[in-house]
């Protein structure tokens, strides 16, 4: 069964924890990693820990959604693993998510529960603020929660369903593609689903170079409100992205001022590179931004 699954790896700078991360996997599984930019030498240290493991190089930085078109296309199995470099889970996981859609051809997606750095149960998974309004009732089950979107370090799905809905949009650089993939999906009339008591371990935040952690923090911010109103004006119209953007811009604004009368500098460059995201994205800019990293 484990050959029926690809899993498709997007890396950037991420040579602290890929091999942790590979070493968790099966041996008999098929890799793709697809390393956002032309570093040769890379290649080569991953490919050597595994015949299966197959690395691109994209020669720039792509992004997350694009570099993860690139891995799906790639692949020659039936279901593809969307995994984050800094995400941990074996083979025991990947079978229990396969044997879950194998049995109910009517999901789409599906993840497990997270663990953090410590351990502890965090909540990956989210329900709209419509369906709430909506009072719309989500299936459970004691092991399956039928959800309208889950942080995407790790889903699995059938390749067909990902080209099915367009693969991932490569509008988006980094942040909230996974939110759009998946409403997609959900459109199709797929269910978007956790597997409950299976946890995959997330190191949130430990995907890149740690010394360059300043530089992707400014630029997760601003690729994130950027993601966010664009992701509200396809999926919900213009004045939903609007109204929205007024109420970040203000609150923004106000941490703005407040962080640089506290001479909190770092912090300051943060909110500002927010605000920049914000104003690219309802002017409908390119998310343009990327990170000052070599």
């Amino acid at each position: 069964m484990i050959e029926e699954v690809t899993v498709v790896i997007v890396t950037f700078q991420s040579d602290d924890i890929i091999k942790k991360t590979l070493e968790k996997l099966p041996d008999k599984i098929n890799v793709i990693i697809v390393e956002n930019s032309n570093r040769v030498e890379f290649k080569k240290k991953v490919e050597n820990l595994n015949k299966n493991i197959i690395c691109i190089l994209t020669g720039e930085n792509f992004g997350y959604g694009k570099a993860n078109n690139i891995g799906i296309n790639s692949s020659k199995t039936d279901y593809v693993l969307i995994l984050n470099p800094d995400t941990f889970i074996d083979q025991s996981i990947i079978l229990k998510l396969l044997t879950r859609l194998k049995q109910d051809k009517k999901i789409g997606a599906i993840s497990t529960e997270t663990l953090d750095h410590k351990n502890k149960v965090s909540k990956d998974y989210y329900y709209s603020l419509f369906s709430k309004f909506k009072k719309k009732k989500i299936a459970t089950s004691e092991d399956l929660i039928e959800v309208d979107f889950f942080i995407g370090h790790m889903f699995l799905s059938k390749k067909k369903i990902l080209q099915e809905v367009g693969l991932f949009d490569e509008n988006f650089f980094l942040n909230h593609e996974e939110t759009d993939l998946l409403k997609r999906i959900k459109k199709k009339n797929y269910k978007i689903c956790i597997e409950k008591n299976v946890f995959a371990k997330h190191l949130k935040g430990s995907s890149g170079n740690p010394k360059k952690k300043f530089e992707m923090d400014l630029s997760s911010k601003w690729h994130y409100y950027w993601g966010y109103i664009y992701y509200l004006k396809k999926h919900y119209g213009f004045i939903v992205g609007f109204s929205v953007f007024l109420c970040l811009l203000f609150h923004n604004i106000l941490r703005l001022f407040y962080f640089f009368v506290k001479g909190e500098r770092e912090k300051n460059k943060l909110v500002y590179f927010s605000i920049l995201g914000l104003i690219n994205s309802i002017f409908a800019k390119k998310s343009s931004y990327r990170p000052k990293i070599k």
